[in-house]
């Protein structure tokens, strides 16, 4: 492996974690968003880039993956809390966690299909210039 290479893959898994630190904190002290103490504004768009930053080297669609993951499980564990309880918080954390995942598989989805379909018109345009001898 070359020194880029295992940069690359350092900055990757740094990355991920820092996401996972942000997600996390998020989830786990009820931010709205992990930035909060610079303000609603601030704390936005410093989520916003770093989920964009995220999807960039990951993938798109990934961070919500990873944020409905960890909402799903939040909303499990919750479940538990409400049985013994009575509570009914839980299962609205869970669905609400699924469907950010889901939210992110279809991101990634799209991202997969624009891919192919640009791919697919190069390839066309290759064609037709190769039949015309260009």
């Amino acid at each position: 492996m070359t020194f880029n290479a295992i940069a690359a893959q350092l900055q990757r898994i740094f990355c991920v974690g820092l996401a996972t630190l942000v997600i996390g904190s998020s989830l786990l002290f009820g931010f709205s968003a992990p930035a909060a103490a610079l303000g609603n504004e601030a704390g936005d768009i410093v989520q916003q880039r770093a989920e964009r930053e995220f999807d960039r080297k990951t993938g798109s669609g990934t961070a919500n993956q990873l944020e409905g993951r960890a909402q799903e499980e939040f909303g499990k564990a919750q479940r538990q809390i409400d049985k013994a309880t009575g509570g009914a918080d839980g299962i609205g954390n869970q669905v609400k966690g699924r469907a950010q995942r889901d939210l992110g598989r279809t991101q990634g989805a799209i991202d997969d299909a624009a891919d192919a379909a640009e791919d697919t018109g190069e390839g066309i345009v290759d064609s037709v210039k190769s039949f015309f001898g260009q």
